[in-house]
């Protein structure tokens, strides 16, 4: 090689290490994108400026509704971090979007009115007397419009009567409605303290009673994404998210969000502190919180309900798909037990979070084809893909009965991604449905179908192309009452529980 062309050669290759540099120099400047709900907007502005400050990280933030901004991820595949409250992390985990999570804060219901409190308001009560013009959220668009109904019932009002009156209003936002009553256009409104904090120039707080605010792990609502939520507490959560070009600086940003320190910035906001206390029995007994599939559902019940009648140990199961359930686990620091649809779910929690102690085999699920009454037209997996016949499966992102329906229809030799299926969250939603006859048929567990079998046929999948899910229960790292739960997991392995797991029609033995 002639000395010319080694000096371009050396230009070349000098060229491109200097780009390949400038490349890696501008992506570790990139400013980390965090998109954060309205609500939580002004302290993780005052938290961005704190770490800044001290990293000298560059933090930008993109404001909205959290369903707006959930949507915005979705569709653009941008951004670090995902601020939200209750319901959205969830959601967010169940559609694949986010890597992990954390809760920051909680928040309260108060009512809100003008300084000074001229219409001396004292409570629920008082809000809604003749001649005081009251400002509500939404019942259908926001979260804290989903608890007013069982607020207001626990107070002994009608809220369907209070909504009908002429000087009642409903918003959307709880910032429209703090600020109609802090210009004079209203004399109460029912908001999220973190709401009111932000508004006391101009505004007085009159606290809602602890007996008529919704009782932890007791009362509960369906929600539009559907899944069935304990309305208390509302938590607060940062994620990081599957599209950061940064996921180690995300998680980094995250932590700070979640550390000792930024709860303190988030009370002096106004936001209740992510306490999660236990509730607790007459007996000062504390209760157990188990985090369940919810084809689990019809023996966890039971067995939960001959378990506190033998112990006087009270166990708080919280139902859903395993793939939005596994999420609610890792948050809880004080959960006690997870027991998920198939173990993946309980050895993902221990690798990643190395938040399991030990696990237990507790039963099995078979999946089985579950069809229409009388209907004919489908005998086997290659059926789903007849256009003449509607079916629905599981969303493999948020129940293991979708996950494994996909390895299912692989191992038979069938693209499941060329159906054109209806996808729901949870497994007992799937056999609803063929049961209802919204679809023609549905892959679900063997349980499922035992308990719907006057209302639905059943086609069995051939063994070579079946894949069984093993049930066991993982007792997690973070409960404070572990005796009591290994109790819970004898109860449920023992003679009593395997007859109630048996008698809903559960596998407690391998099958064959």
């Amino acid at each position: 090689m002639s000395n010319m062309r080694r000096m371009r050669t050396a230009v070349i290759v000098l060229a491109a290490l200097v780009a390949g540099c400038g490349e890696q120099q501008k992506q570790k400047q990139r400013p980390l994108v965090c998109h954060v709900g309205g609500t939580m907007r002004p302290v993780m502005e005052a938290l961005a400026k704190m770490y800044s400050q001290r990293t000298g990280e560059a933090i930008e933030i993109n404001s909205a509704g959290s369903g707006e901004l959930l949507a915005h991820i979705e569709s653009h595949q941008s951004g670090d971090l995902y601020v939200c409250h209750d319901p959205f992390l969830d959601i967010l985990m169940a559609r694949g979007l986010g890597r992990a999570g954390w809760t920051v804060a909680e928040l309260t219901p108060v009512i809100v009115v003008a300084k000074g409190n001229p219409k001396n308001i004292r409570g629920l009560a008082d809000a809604v007397r003749p001649g005081v013009s009251l400002v509500l959220t939404d019942l259908k668009k926001s979260t804290l419009g989903w608890m007013l109904p069982t607020i207001f019932a626990k107070a002994g009002l009608d809220l369907e009567a209070v909504i009908k009156q002429p000087n009642v209003q409903t918003f959307r936002k709880g910032g429209q409605a703090a600020n109609l009553v802090k210009t004079g256009n209203a004399d109460a409104a029912i908001v999220w303290n973190a709401v009111a904090h932000l508004r006391l120039d101009g505004l007085d707080v009159v606290p809602i009673t602890a007996e008529q605010l919704p009782a932890p792990g007791v009362d509960t609502v369906t929600t539009p994404t559907p899944k069935t939520y304990y309305l208390a507490p509302v938590r607060v959560t940062v994620a990081t998210l599957q599209c950061s070009q940064r996921p180690d600086a995300a998680v980094k940003l995250a932590e700070f969000v979640a550390s000792k320190e930024a709860s303190a910035v988030f009370r002096k906001f106004g936001f209740t502190a992510a306490s999660r206390k236990e509730p607790q029995r007459g007996s000062g007994a504390v209760a157990l919180r188990l985090y369940a599939g919810a084809g689990l559902r019809r023996a966890v019940d039971e067995l939960a309900a001959e378990f506190e009648k033998a112990s006087g140990i009270r166990v708080e199961p919280d139902y859903g798909g395993s793939g939005m359930i596994i999420s609610r686990a890792r948050l809880d620091d004080r959960a006690d037990l997870f027991m998920p649809g198939d173990v993946w779910y309980v050895d993902q929690l221990a690798k990643q979070a190395g938040l399991i102690e030990s696990k237990t085999m507790v039963a099995y699920f078979v999946p089985v084809i579950i069809v229409r009454k009388g209907e004919q037209r489908i005998r086997g997996l290659e059926d789903f893909f007849d256009k003449d016949v509607k079916v629905a499966l599981g969303n493999p992102k948020a129940c293991q009965v979708g996950r494994i329906s996909e390895k299912i229809f692989a191992k038979a030799g069938l693209d499941a991604s060329k159906l054109e299926a209806k996808q729901s969250l949870t497994v007992n939603e799937l056999g609803v449905w063929v049961k209802v006859g919204d679809v023609d048929a549905a892959i679900v567990w063997d349980a499922i179908a035992a308990n719907i079998v006057d209302s639905v046929d059943v086609v069995e999948i051939p063994p070579a192309q079946n894949i069984i899910s093993r049930v066991v229960v993982g007792l997690m790292t973070t409960s404070t009452n572990k005796p009591a739960a290994r109790r819970f997991i004898d109860f449920m392995t023992g003679p009593a529980g395997r007859a109630i797991l048996e008698g809903k029609g559960y596998r407690t033995t391998a099958p064959q």
